[in-house]
């Protein structure tokens, strides 16, 4: 039987004393578990604000998204992988910001569930009100009192279509029987936990958790299950999504093209500067595999500045399904800038001797002992040109690897590469494999 797929207890999470998150995300894991799910086929997708720091605490396939985001990356996910429990944990806050992607989900029975940890204000931030927070409670926006109505996210939801809707405490010890359901419905459904934040709203307001009941009377919003589809509704509402859910990605479905001979888990990281489209020329070498066959999996790296800075692209590509798509220690380094050499450069002293660093031949280095291999990147800017350059270096950099012929990685570009930059992308990958360290 499958364990519990949290890795932190209750008391070691980041939240505040008292505060219900971290019971929230235990009632979550119980509920999980009686599915019986293997992690990867479980994928929990974080917001931003208190709750949005919980995909640290969980063992499984894990997505932090941005504020009122998390739905429309959930949504994604699920429709690439309708064979996956995807679960998208959002605070109140989240849920105004991201209504629309709330309601049209409901309406497209998007086979996600939602749990909205729903405390009532932006308690990240400073205790302002939030679209939910109840009518004459004060928050430090609203010291008088809030003059709106609260938005109700279980009725929104429940007439565009939820199949499963319901709204409880968070104290209540039948949560985790809610949550299983939800988790086990066709299609949309949504959990909205009422929680109090014990930092701003409980002191604002002078209530005890016990009183959300009363809160709940005097708004007129109710606890238990709001909206259950019946069986009939829940066959339609299934097959309803098997039909327009697609099928999950396979290697190779991008074109046709030669399969890719590989090694083996292959793990490269790419660090320049923005600007150089480094992000660009990663997701193209991914592109590259998925169509030879592979799989692969890109994580970025960059500030919150986009346009300047570092940027880092991490690629893992293999054989085989890639259960943890993190790199570690990368078996390839391309170096293209200053910025790059300051991101990665503390990580190249632990580099295995079987690694190797493509760099930019203008760029100190500290000491490694991977094989380092350095290259006139100003020489094959001037080739490719400036847009392509990152593109044609990390072409370079996997010829100078050797895991496989440019002439096979040559024709699953041709399947791979697509739109208006294609003729660009292809010419500059074809200047990359031809490239010598000493061009």
């Amino acid at each position: 039987m499958r364990m519990s797929i949290l890795t932190a207890r209750r008391k070691d999470m980041a939240y505040c004393p008292g505060c219900s998150h971290g019971l929230v995300l235990e009632q979550l894991d119980q509920a999980i578990e009686r599915l019986g799910l293997p992690l990867e086929r479980i994928c929990i997708v974080s917001d931003i604000g208190c709750i949005g720091i919980a995909d640290r605490y969980f063992a499984c396939h894990t997505f932090h998204g941005l504020h009122g985001r998390s739905i429309t990356y959930a949504e994604g996910i699920h429709r690439v992988r309708p064979d996956m429990l995807v679960v998208v944990l959002i605070g109140d806050g989240g849920c105004g910001i991201g209504t629309a992607h709330l309601v049209h989900a409901a309406r497209r029975r998007a086979g996600i569930k939602v749990v909205v940890c729903n405390n009532f204000n932006f308690g990240m931030t400073g205790g302002q009100h939030s679209p939910t927070t109840p009518e004459c409670t004060c928050t430090t926006t609203t010291p008088d009192g809030a003059a709106d109505q609260a938005f109700d996210v279980c009725e929104t939801v429940a007439v565009n279509g939820a199949s499963y809707v319901a709204r409880h405490s968070a104290l209540d010890p039948g949560c985790v029987d809610s949550l299983e359901a939800a988790l086990r419905a066709p299609g949309f459904a949504l959990v909205d936990l009422w929680e109090l934040c014990v930092a701003y709203f409980m002191p604002s307001n002078d209530l005890k958790p016990q009183d959300l009941l009363t809160l709940s009377q005097r708004t007129d919003l109710p606890f238990g299950v709001l909206r259950q589809a019946t069986a009939a509704e829940s066959n339609r509402q299934a097959t309803r999504v098997i039909a327009t859910a697609g099928s999950p990605m396979r290697p190779g479905a991008v074109g046709q093209a030669p399969r890719l001979s590989w090694p083996g888990r292959t793990e490269i990281s790419v660090a320049g500067s923005a600007g150089q489209r480094i992000r660009s020329a990663v997701a193209t070498l991914g592109e590259i595999a998925v169509a030879g066959g592979l799989f692969a999996a890109e994580v970025d790296d960059f500030p919150i500045t986009v346009r300047r800075g570092h940027s880092v692209s991490n690629l893992v590509i293999s054989p085989r399904p890639i259960r943890y798509p993190s790199v570690d220690n990368p078996d390839l380094l391309v170096l293209l800038s200053a910025d790059g050499v300051a991101r990665a450069g503390p990580g190249l002293a632990s580099m295995r001797p079987s690694g190797l660093i493509v760099v930019a031949r203008d760029l100190e280095v500290p000491t490694t002992p991977a094989r380092v291999v350095r290259f006139d990147f100003a020489g094959l800017e001037r080739q490719a040109g400036k847009a392509s350059a990152a593109v044609a270096a990390v072409a370079f950099a996997v010829q100078t690897a050797g895991w496989a012929r440019p002439d096979e990685l040559q024709a699953a570009a041709e399947a791979a590469v697509h739109g208006s930059y294609r003729g660009e992308t292809l010419r500059a990958l074809a200047t990359g494999f031809l490239w010598t360290p000493a061009a």
